[in-house]
């Protein structure tokens, strides 16, 4: 017995495409949002609380206040450079290379902070805290920097990848370019925040 199947593609338009991808980044960008103003709420609670003197017991180092700044400054290049390259189509390719190096760079950074924590506390079992509600809080946020980082890089290689392989209808490419400047510029914004955050210790 044979059954014959139809098959109907329905094609959106490529505003509506866009529309649907962009709505899809701004409600990661909430939620992302909410998630980050409530670890800085958390942070400066804790941080004035102090209960006991558990907010940064003594004799814990804790990261140097230049050290946030350190992972913060390449998401604000990549906005950036994202930017320029949404601008102009002829230097795209070069942009797009530049953003999606600058964002390794900026996760190699932040995982090598992670791994030289100051902070943390081995017993003889080799079990691992973390000493204090700085500590806890500053592997949070290290952790969101974490997750920016690696969606950002996958998203700007996939624009690397695009620009150099296909030719998108103008109006699509324009969508799909302004939609991630949306997350690169959140993230940048995200760092920055951190950074002032962590900046007060």
């Amino acid at each position: 017995m044979s059954h014959d199947t139809e098959f109907h593609v329905h094609h959106d338009s490529d505003a509506a495409v866009g529309r649907r991808e962009r709505l899809g980044v701004r409600l990661l960008i909430v939620a992302d949002g909410a998630f980050l103003f409530s670890m800085i709420f958390s942070y400066f609670y804790l941080r004035n609380l102090n209960t006991n003197g558990a907010w940064l017991p003594k004799g814990v180092k804790h990261f140097s206040t230049g050290s946030a700044w350190q992972v913060a400054i390449p998401f604000v290049i990549a906005a950036i450079t994202h930017r320029l390259g949404q601008e102009n189509k002829q230097t795209r390719n070069l942009t797009s290379i530049v953003t999606f190096v600058v964002l390794l760079v900026g996760g190699y950074l932040q995982w090598k902070q992670m791994a030289h924590m100051p902070f943390l506390l081995k017993d003889d079992g080799g079990i691992v805290s973390f000493n204090g509600a700085y500590a806890s809080n500053w592997v949070l946020m290290a952790g969101t920097g974490i997750f920016h980082y690696i969606l950002g890089a996958f998203i700007a290689l996939g624009i690397l990848i695009r620009n150099r392989t296909t030719d998108l209808p103008h109006e699509l490419d324009v969508w799909r370019q302004r939609t991630a400047q949306s997350w690169f510029t959140w993230c940048a914004v995200a760092a920055v925040l951190t950074a002032l955050t962590l900046s007060v210790i």
